[in-house]
């Protein structure tokens, strides 16, 4: 639909993720002396009146990860998103689904998500970076495994060991993944914000 094409859609794919949790005194027992990461928040949210069709439903903001983002800033303790996370891997199904993000997370204000794409506040070099590892138009999109794809890009920066070097970002303490799905009378949104132990 316009004003997106082709390449504004990331592709569906097949795949699968999987990863390890565990307490954190446990964590010896599955990679001794290893390399973790904590969870530092979680949360979910869905359409309200779930199942029902919704007819205005406005297109340009995402309630479902507003609702879920405020859960997972107030478990971590997060007053000001854009000075205290340092990346973001959040479910840019559509070109202008990170630009929502970028406004329904907290990182600019409602409607100046362009300001911020023009200064590159959240390129690599920028303030925060969104998307680091390509996002779902870098790596397609298999649904299932698409947030654990996210978070494995959060563990291997807070690592200082991303799978390409040029993309690993310096002094990575805390991201947060991002991942929705459905449409509008079925949408969940789930998040959560992992860090270094600790922090």
């Amino acid at each position: 639909a316009w004003p997106l094409g082709l390449y504004d859609c990331c592709g569906i794919i097949d795949g699968g993720a999987a990863a390890i949790m565990c307490r954190v005194e446990d964590v010896d027992k599955y990679k001794p002396g290893g390399d973790y990461i904590t969870i530092k928040g979680f949360g979910i949210s869905s359409s309200p009146g779930m199942g029902k069709v919704l007819t205005d439903y406005d297109w340009v903001h995402w309630e479902e990860t507003y609702r879920a983002t405020q859960q997972v800033y107030q478990q971590a303790g997060i007053k000001d998103p854009r000075k205290e996370i340092d990346l973001v891997e959040c479910h840019d199904c559509f070109s202008i689904a990170e630009l929502m993000c970028y406004e329904d997370m907290g990182f600019c204000e409602r409607g100046k998500a362009k300001y911020d794409i023009e200064a590159g506040s959240f390129t690599l070099e920028g303030e925060v970076a969104f998307n680091a590892g390509g996002g779902l138009k870098s790596f397609g999109h298999p649904v299932g495994a698409s947030g654990v794809r996210e978070i494995y890009e959060i563990y291997k920066q807070v690592q200082g060991k991303a799978d390409e070097p040029s993309r690993q970002l310096k002094n990575v303490e805390l991201g947060i993944a991002h991942n929705q799905g459905g449409h509008p009378g079925t949408f969940v949104c789930s998040m959560g914000i992992f860090g270094v132990p600790g922090r």
